[in-house]
């Protein structure tokens, strides 16, 4: 799925230089058609902007939102080209660095980031860029970015400065502070968590069945944002990868799940002892 986002991403553009105009656009908004479909933050945005509710701009959000309120952000882990490049950089770390991503992976979250965090830098963003009057939250769409700049390479337009902020944050993400920018700093995926339900998609976690060392659970180390599924505030972050349920089965256990319907189980597990697992590859 990640692999036909970016030949989607190519294709567009490549269509568009042989003539081809039923499908026009990057991440910030696109056109099949007669169907347009815009980036939820991005037109959000331009709603506060212009102080105008423009109706089909807001026809556009439908089909993100639906898939938002059904599936959360599943946009963040299956589609956004930021995340896959992610992705692709920790692969290279993992066989070229192998001890620097050990340590990195071996870090023990004491709890996952409270949701006040993330809805106080998205609120900050927004009063930000209605104070200046400017398109904020789409200068720091990474999607957007990496999808325009894409589209205007391919046409013979030339890369435009904004693709350095995507270098840099990529950069400072394997440097420094891992995948902090999906987690923390992300408008597009801090406004789709804003459609969340009690029947979306969520990762239910069965305590009675898990008997992982508290600290040491696989589904943590596996997760690529660092979180545990088995602690209090999953969500909003979490954008339903599937990874800890792939590897909760793969170790045998299935004390994790995708449900639908009803709260996230998202509490405490209980701390139970057992043999120290030795984790050398997750992924």
């Amino acid at each position: 799925m990640q692999v036909f986002a970016i030949l989607f991403l190519v294709a567009v553009p490549v269509l568009n230089w042989h003539g081809v105009h039923w499908i026009l656009g990057t991440l910030y908004a696109v056109s099949i058609g007669e169907l347009d479909i815009a980036d939820p933050a991005v037109a959000l945005q331009t709603i506060l902007l212009t102080k105008e509710v423009y109706v089909p701009l807001l026809l556009a959000m439908i089909i993100p939102i639906i898939v938002a309120l059904i599936f959360g952000r599943v946009f963040c882990s299956w589609v956004c080209p930021h995340n896959t490049f992610s992705e692709w950089i920790e692969g290279l770390q993992r066989r070229l660095f192998k001890n620097r991503w050990r340590q990195v992976h071996a870090r023990t979250v004491p709890s996952n980031p409270h949701p006040a965090l993330t809805w106080g830098i998205l609120a900050g963003l927004v009063v930000t860029a209605l104070i200046l009057g400017l398109p904020l939250l789409s200068y720091l769409s990474t999607p957007g970015i990496i999808s325009s700049e894409l589209s205007q390479a391919i046409l013979g337009m030339g890369v435009g400065l904004e693709i350095m902020l995507v270098v840099l944050i990529l950069a400072v993400e394997a440097v420094l502070f891992r995948r902090y920018w999906c987690k923390f700093l992300c408008p597009v995926g801090a406004t789709l968590s804003l459609f969340r339900t009690k029947t979306t998609l969520h990762v239910h976690h069965n305590a009675a069945q898990c008997d992982c060392p508290t600290g040491l659970e696989p589904c943590r180390f596996a997760c690529p944002l660092n979180l545990s599924p088995r602690r209090l505030h999953l969500y909003p972050n979490c954008f339903n990868c599937g990874v800890c349920v792939a590897m909760c089965e793969k170790i045998g256990k299935r004390a994790l799940t995708l449900e639908f319907g009803g709260p996230p189980k998202d509490a405490h597990a209980p701390e139970v002892r057992g043999p120290v697992l030795k984790l050398t590859q997750t992924r």
